[in-house]
């Protein structure tokens, strides 16, 4: 399924970080950020934090979500987007999908909004890396009020409406876990439209310290409390060095996903994918939907092809979210990921499909 590549140049990078005695957060975390909001592979102004989670809660932070509230999240996700909620103190309320691309469905967060009095925010996820409808989640930002929040955890270099993800109005928040393709291991970031939230951002990522009152006789001051989630400079040297090859790793893994595509089109095999011709996948994963899953997988690992079930419904969970989601149950009884990552060569992609579709068939 994974295959992790680290630059080679990730090695000069710590040694120089490493060399210079200071390895926390510090002036390579500060370049780091700089490379990143540099590209249009992410939201504007970017802040390095330990992992995707610490982005999204930090995102809800700065937000200003009300404690108390609710908040709407995708029953097709990962734990950390709903947890974030409960963190913050908030109740967590499920939408349901899209079948078609396993993004949140805006009829349903419509339907919620109708509804439910004391939404603040809704976090939608880019699933797979296929762009959610970033456009229509900024329409009903606008009519009922609510915070919109991208969890952008598998969409580095993902476009939308033909636009880089830099141009989304809303916080967004990114992983680069092991798996993910920017990858250092443990890390994230959180971006915003405005300097000034990022700022802060910067500050109470860090416990909420200033240091811009430092004197002699005062170290820093604390004018509102934070966290630790910062990121130290030993990771964003691996960043730095992994953003020297990430566009060229995109543009392999949507290759991918085309093979994969191409060569599984007219099949029984359901592909899961873009709402639009000119949305574009960040291609962390190939999802597809499948009969008797169960039976498929079996056929497939005994033909040495690892797959992977992501995500389970996050009703399954004791998160207080009750919320009947039929959609997401179904896909997610239905769906599996195939291998994905740079080093996969046409000849296995099209092995993969041809076991696929003969397990299928």
């Amino acid at each position: 399924m994974y295959r992790p590549q680290v630059e080679t140049s990730s090695l000069d990078r710590l040694r120089g970080v490493l060399e210079s005695g200071w390895i926390g957060l510090g002036p390579v975390t500060e370049q780091f950020e700089q490379e990143l909001a540099n590209s249009d592979m992410v939201g504007k102004y970017p802040v390095a934090v330990n992992s995707g989670t610490a982005a999204l809660h930090l995102a809800l932070v700065v937000a200003n979500v009300p404690k108390g509230s609710a908040i709407i999240v995708p029953a097709n996700t990962f734990v950390s987007t709903a947890s974030v909620a409960l963190q913050h103190q908030c109740r967590v309320i499920l939408a349901d999908i899209e079948r078609a691309t396993g993004n949140i469905d805006m009829a349903s967060v419509r339907e919620i909004l109708d509804t439910e009095p004391d939404v603040s925010a809704v976090i939608a996820v880019h699933y797979s890396g296929i762009p959610c409808d970033i456009a229509g989640l900024n329409e009903l930002s606008k009519e009922y009020g609510v915070t919109v929040v991208e969890d952008c955890a598998h969409a580095i270099g993902s476009r939308w409406q033909g636009r880089p993800m830099s141009e989304s109005p809303h916080i967004q928040a990114y992983s680069f876990h092991a798996t993910k393709s920017l990858a250092v291991g443990e890390g994230g970031c959180v971006t915003f439209p405005d300097a000034v939230s990022a700022e802060r951002a910067k500050r109470l990522r860090r416990l909420g310290i200033d240091m811009g009152a430092r004197s002699w006789g005062n170290p820093y001051d604390i004018p509102e409390l934070g966290f630790k989630y910062n990121m130290g400079d030993i990771a964003a040297a691996v960043g730095l060095a992994q953003l020297e090859a990430l566009q060229d790793k995109l543009r392999k893994r949507r290759s991918i996903v085309r093979r994969y595509r191409e060569r599984l089109a007219g099949s029984p095999v359901e592909l899961v994918r873009e709402a639009d011709d000119s949305d574009r996948s960040g291609g962390f994963a190939v999802p597809v939907l499948v009969k008797d899953r169960e039976r498929v997988r079996i056929e497939l690992d005994s033909a040495g092809i690892e797959s992977e079930i992501y995500f389970r419904p996050l009703g399954d969970f004791p998160l207080g979210a009750t919320r009947h989601t039929p959609v997401a149950e179904r896909f997610s009884r239905d769906v599996i990921c195939l291998p994905i990552h740079p080093l996969l060569s046409l000849d296995e992609i099209d092995y993969v499909c041809d076991r696929l579709g003969e397990c299928v068939a």
